[in-house]
Order: structure tokens, then C-alpha cells, then sequence
């Protein structure tokens, strides 16, 4: 069984180019592999983005839109820490909340 954490917030303004993320979370040229609804690498528009780490790490996050009016994100990953440090940034750029952090056991 392992577990996802999750972590809900609200942007007030225009969301990060994603690859802004990326290299947040692992630095400058990390090695990702994306997708997503962004319109080009500069979109600040984007609601739904998954980022994974190439290589062994296994470190992923999703993020999908829980509403879209206001813009309310779900940022999901099976580290904590990885949801954590992407919702800090992402209000860090674009304002706005933090709001329910949940742990979900899996199968």
C-alpha cells in the first residue's frame, strides 16, 4: 500500500511557466518528462500539468483543476514534500491560498 498526498490551492494571479517548476523542484536543466494543457513552454495560463523526475527517483507530481471558477488546483504526488514545495511556490509566484492537505492510502 502506499500513499498519495494532496494539496489544494487557489491562485490569484497567472500560474508559473511549468518548467519554472521543474527546475524549482530539481534545478536548472533538470531532466523532465511533461504534459499538460500548456500552449507553449511560456504559457501561464495552463490548469493541469504532471512532471516526472527521469531516471530512478521516481518523483512525480500532478496537478488538475478542482474548479475552475475560482481556479482552485490539486497538486498530488506520493512525497509530501514534493506537493509542499510546488504549493509553496506556485503561491510564492501567482498569490493566493493554501488550502486542505490530505493523505490517501492506496493500493
Amino acid at each position: 500500500m502506499s500513499t498519495c498526498y494532496s494539496i489544494q490551492i487557489t491562485p490569484e494571479r497567472p500560474l508559473p511557466a511549468f518548467y519554472c517548476i521543474a527546475e524549482h523542484l530539481w534545478g536548472t536543466g533538470c531532466d523532465v518528462d511533461s504534459d499538460g494543457d500548456c500552449a507553449g513552454s511560456d504559457d501561464h495560463q495552463w490548469t493541469e500539468l504532471t512532471l516526472s523526475l527521469r531516471g530512478t527517483s521516481g518523483e512525480r507530481i500532478d496537478i488538475d483543476p478542482l474548479s475552475l471558477m475560482p481556479l482552485t488546483l490539486v497538486i498530488r504526488s506520493s512525497h509530501a514534500t514534493l506537493c509542499q514545495r510546488v504549493a509553496d511556490y506556485i503561491v510564492s509566484v501567482s498569490g493566493g491560498t493554501i488550502g486542505a492537505v490530505a493523505n490517501v492510502n492506496t493500493v
